[in-house]
């Protein structure tokens, strides 16, 4: 049979303290007061005389007033019996005085500064003082503490900063030299800077976890064209979108600006997220921007803009090169200056209407549209201005058969044109040398007026 371990308890005044002066108090009115979780809340009586072999009647009240054992001195034959619950609690926090008791223990500082060191850690937010004199860490504090921890122990324990006073103290008493003790603390230090560098990302995922919850943060920017659901735009560094439903983030290119372009859907087959436009330089030149297909290219398309040329993943090993491609742009690491999308992604493909002949891309349309129509080369930074009497321009669905890129539909203002008896004008722009010789080209930071053609390629 298991058998119970029993254990009871009770208080005998030895002396009566403060109660000699205090009439109106009795032994065992505190246990009244305050919290009567206590264990020291239990009835204030002296111990029956216990012997072993002794058999005692368990008594159970009808009415459940008191949940308190008690034993019945008078007939030492009955006693009543209860269960408590009760919650095991942490540590207190350490006091002022406490905590320069610890860093004494361990050589942590002087006499004279060790007031300094509490009084930073106040300062910059790592503690805050509370009633008591007690010192509570606070969520920084707490964060910093973990992630040096995860990181390198040694930079939260005691040890080194106590081997470095040790070492101190040797030069003081002449037991050391200075520069051999400033030498290896300088070597010491300069190893743990280096390795802290080079994991540091584990610190920013303790800071990220702690301080952003990502479903917090942000604004509605744009739908997701798997959930329909919007997803928040995370400016960053670096700047992404997070979907708070399947916990989804898509980060997306740095070195532009993200602007949202409502209403329009990437045209790839099983996409349909909704698009950004994505500016660069100055003047800006303007792209459409799918968030999908920026963090899951396809090869059919070409090589992704923004990232380095690597070698072709082995087959099966393509999710391996997704998470590591995902990997470098949460750390903000691809820098696009560029068109985000290659020349052969639908998106692009659909606007392009000429090769550009100065680099391996296209020129577009600028998605901005009106009322200041322009091409932008997807690949330099090159913006071809149309006239200023363009009142709108249409991309065709037909194609030119030498170059495939479409034409396009321009519409000038009314008694504006400048090609006599024609408002509207059908222009194959690679090889029309008439919408050639109207434009303006900004290159780089050269502005040149187009006078008789943009030669090579394109006229």
């Amino acid at each position: 049979d298991e058998k119970g371990r029993f254990t009871i308890r009770g208080k005998q005044l030895v002396t009566p303290g403060f109660l000699a002066i205090m009439m109106h108090r009795q032994y065992g009115d505190e246990g009244e007061e305050g919290n009567r979780g206590d264990v020291e809340d239990e009835e204030e009586k002296a111990l029956p005389e216990f012997k072993e072999g002794d058999r005692y009647g368990m008594f159970f009240s009808a009415s459940k007033k008191s949940d308190k054992v008690s034993v019945t001195p008078a007939s030492g034959k009955f006693c009543t019996l209860a269960t408590k619950e009760r919650m095991t609690t942490p540590p207190t926090y350490l006091t002022e005085s406490e905590l320069i008791s610890r860093m004494e223990k361990h050589g942590i500082g002087t006499d004279a500064s060790i007031s300094t060191h509490i009084e930073n850690i106040q300062k910059r937010n790592y503690v805050e003082l509370i009633s008591g004199r007690k010192l509570k860490p606070s969520r920084l504090g707490l964060v910093l503490a973990q992630g040096y921890h995860l990181i390198d122990k040694t930079l939260v324990l005691p040890q080194v900063r106590s081997d470095i006073e040790g070492q101190c103290n040797k030069i003081a008493k002449g037991l050391a030299k200075k520069d051999d003790v400033v030498k290896k603390a300088i070597e010491l230090f300069s190893a743990k800077f280096n390795y802290f560098v080079e994991n540091v990302n584990k610190m920013d995922v303790l800071f990220g976890s702690s301080f952003a919850q990502l479903q917090d943060v942000g604004k509605p920017f744009t739908r997701c064209g798997l959930t329909r659901r919007y997803l928040q735009f995370i400016t960053g560094p670096p700047p992404r979108l997070y979907n708070k439903t399947t916990e989804i983030v898509y980060p997306l290119p740095i070195g532009g600006e993200i602007k949202q372009w409502t209403g329009r859907h990437c045209p790839v087959q099983g996409c349909n997220f909704e698009l950004l436009l994505y500016s660069v330089g100055a003047p800006p030149r303007t792209f459409p921007l799918c968030p999908n297909c920026y963090n899951n290219p396809r090869p059919e398309f070409g090589p992704q803009p923004g990232e380095d040329k690597e070698p072709v993943a082995k087959p099966g090993d393509e999710e391996d090169e997704a998470k590591e491609r995902s990997i470098r742009r949460m750390a903000g690491k691809n820098m696009v200056r560029e068109c985000p999308h290659p020349d052969k992604h639908p998106l692009i493909a659909e606007m392009a209407v000429s090769p550009d002949p100065e680099s391996d891309g296209v020129l577009i349309l600028d998605p901005h549209l009106g009322p200041k129509w322009r091409l932008v080369s997807t690949r330099e930074p090159t913006i071809v201005y149309l006239p200023k009497n363009v009142e709108k321009v249409t991309i065709l669905d037909k194609k030119d058969e030498i170059f495939g890129s479409h034409m396009m539909s321009i519409e000038f203002k009314d008694g504006e044109s400048p090609i006599v008896g024609k408002k509207k004008y059908t222009s194959c722009f690679a090889i029309d040398e008439v919408m050639q010789g109207l434009v303006r080209v900004h290159h780089g930071d050269e502005r040149l007026r187009a006078s008789g053609g943009r030669g090579g390629r394109g006229g």
